[in-house]
């Protein structure tokens, strides 16, 4: 892969912190990669100012150690700009040299000075070269780490769970923005600030219990919380980190949560109203005569009324042909038609 030519974008601000630190290494370390020029210029600004520091320390170092500073200016470059802007560093710092190789303050160097001076000079090649190809080896690996954590945090930044990260402290490493909607400020100002700090709302509950037992067991843990401030359901799943810490992504699963309690409430009401209905099982004492029945208390009541109260039949009078002629006689053809 050739960083030169590698186009990378930045890795999202939810990582990054900008205090002197973070600005010292984006000069060193740019998030993404510079022109040849760019590098190139930056490779004689660092032996510019090799030369000057030197010319600064001249009264305190004399002859001494004419090439320390320009060796740590190829440094810089290579880590900088690659293998190239190292070697050109190199090349500066051999000619800024001999400005204080005796006699100071030129560009000849004296002949009694000459054997050290040549013997010098190979070996700050040699250290040049090799500068630079590591320089350029640990800027190609950067470039390729950028890249990674830029396609790690667009996947991230894409789901729709929450995701966040924790070191062995409780303090966020990374939350995406689905995560940053749980804390009070901004999410870059999260970063490096302990969770139950920015969501004080989950000191104390079942959240805290449960990643605490990731952080002192090394354990997964899976659990469902409402989230106070919302009022929303999540549903957590947390694994241990080698860093000691914790990941975590999170879903809302307040729908499937309504949707199970709608349905606890439709099975309590079914389960109530089979209570309500007493099923006819088992041997009824009923009378040979009058075709009461006797119910459990003792009494005997119409059949008619027992069965309706043990079951959710209902009863429609009507008479049979028999009973009918028994009753209306002659009259019963005509009577019939009443009883349907």
């Amino acid at each position: 892969m050739n960083p030169g030519a590698t186009k990378l974008t930045s890795v999202p601000s939810s990582g990054t912190r900008y205090d002197g630190r973070g600005m010292l290494s984006r000069l060193f370390f740019p998030q993404s990669p510079a022109s040849a020029a760019t590098r190139y210029a930056f490779a004689a600004g660092c032996g510019a100012v090799a030369f000057a520091s030197r010319l600064l320390l001249e009264p305190l170092l004399h002859e001494q150690a004419p090439l320390l500073l320009f060796t740590l200016a190829v440094a810089v470059s290579a880590m900088r700009g690659g293998f190239g802007p190292g070697l050109f560093s190199t090349l500066l710092g051999a000619f800024g040299c001999l400005y204080f190789v005796p006699p100071i303050g030129g560009l000849s160097i004296a002949p009694e000075y000459l054997p050290a001076a040549a013997r010098e000079m190979a070996v700050f090649f040699v250290v040049g070269a090799v500068l630079s190809w590591l320089g350029s080896e640990l800027r190609h690996l950067r470039w390729e780490a950028l890249e990674l954590a830029t396609q790690r945090n667009e996947i991230l930044e894409s789901i729709t769970d929450g995701f966040v990260a924790l070191d062995a402290n409780g303090r966020f490493v990374y939350l995406n923005s689905v995560a940053g909607q749980l804390t009070r400020g901004p999410r870059d100002e999260a970063i490096g600030k302990c969770l139950w700090g920015e969501v004080p709302e989950l000191r104390g509950s079942l959240v805290e219990d449960m990643f605490r037992q990731v952080f002192d067991k090394h354990v997964p843990i899976h659990f469902e919380y409402l989230f106070p401030l919302s009022n929303r359901w999540l549903e957590i799943h947390a694994y241990p980190a080698q860093n000691s810490g914790l990941t975590a992504y999170f879903s809302d699963v307040s729908d499937r949560k309504l949707a199970e309690l709608r349905l606890r409430e439709t099975l309590a009401e079914r389960d109530a109203a089979l209570d309500r209905v007493r099923l006819l099982s088992g041997l009824l004492p009923i009378c040979a005569a009058c075709k009461r029945i006797r119910d459990d208390e003792g009494n005997w009541r119409q059949i008619e009324s027992y069965i309706s109260q043990h079951s959710q039949a209902k009863f429609s009078h009507g008479m049979c042909p028999d009973c009918g002629e028994q009753y209306y006689g002659t009259l019963w053809p005509q009577t019939s038609k009443d009883f349907g």
